[in-house]
């Protein structure tokens, strides 16, 4: 195969492109590397699959380059919590997401991300609280990894305050009022450990989560249940394929992690790209279920 590498030199999980294009190439295969600037031209390269190594904001970039050229992508996951990787079933240990990336005969799965304001990202953008967790986890990862962001959201629960905002769905307003966060989920998989329900990144349809503003202990109970899967832990839930929410000014968004000023923002889907995964095993990837 002809395999396109896409390497953010800041993550890659101290590998260098060289010894990745080796691994990727040796035996049979010609690799060509780009670093992240060049996403674009490495998914019209023409390659057989564009290979990404990288935390989930490199992933965002050449997924979006993915998705308008209409390129396969196997995915190396090389940053600190690789919410994605997880998300979608890609192995977590690095030697084995080679073996699936240079693998001719790897199943594929049709993904969706998604954009807001033209900002890619493929797991969760949101407001609030995540803002300050991101914020408070980021001098910790060097030090505690995936860890950090768990004890940045501690930190955010206990000293963040609540935001007001207004969202439409399709053209429709469907909430008002003061939030703890409110999250607009493509995989809907964030913070290292958190996989929230009912997100489907196999589809268009993307989800908003509203974390109503209420005291400090119903927000615990509500994290908790956001952590653990299992229920929305009293969050409001409403889907649809083109989300608007209205912010208050200077309010800041953290889009896979990154912290950004975009003030009131339209969320919309990115995608389909073909994403290549290990076989199919006894104990499958979960996937959002719709209500």
């Amino acid at each position: 195969m002809k395999l396109a590498l896409v390497v953010n030199p800041k993550s890659g999980a101290g590998r260098g492109s060289d010894e990745l294009a080796g691994r990727l190439g040796s035996p049979g295969h010609d690799v060509e590397t780009f670093e992240i600037g060049d996403a674009d031209a490495a998914a019209r390269s023409g390659a057989d699959r564009v290979v990404v190594a990288g935390g989930d904001g490199s992933i965002g970039t050449v997924f979006a380059a993915c998705a308008a050229a209409k390129a396969p992508l196997a995915i190396l996951p090389a940053g600190t919590a690789n919410d994605f990787a997880r998300a979608i079933g890609v192995p977590a240990d690095f030697d084995a997401a080679i073996e699936v990336a240079r693998d001719p005969d790897s199943r594929h799965r049709t993904v969706w991300g998604a954009t807001l304001d033209g900002h890619p990202f493929v797991n969760v953008a949101s407001i609030g609280l995540a803002v300050n967790a991101a914020r408070e986890a980021a001098p910790l990862k060097s030090k505690l990894g995936p860890a950090a962001y768990a004890l940045g959201a501690v930190i955010a629960g206990a000293k963040g305050k609540q935001v007001h905002c207004r969202v439409s769905v399709d053209g429709e307003q469907v909430y008002e009022g003061d939030v703890w966060q409110a999250l607009v989920a493509a995989s809907g998989s964030f913070g290292g450990i958190v996989q929230l329900p009912d997100s489907d990144p196999g589809t268009a349809e993307m989800e908003l989560f509203v974390v109503e503003s209420k005291s400090r202990l119903t927000l615990i109970r509500r994290v908790w249940g956001m952590r653990s899967g299992g229920n929305r832990g009293g969050m409001r839930l409403f889907q649809g394929h083109t989300i608007r929410v209205d912010v208050d000014p200077d309010l800041l968004w953290n889009v896979d992690g990154e912290v950004l000023d975009l003030g009131d923002v339209t969320a919309d889907p990115l995608g389909p790209v073909q994403i290549h995964l290990p076989p199919v095993t006894a104990t499958p990837p979960r996937w959002g279920r719709r209500r």
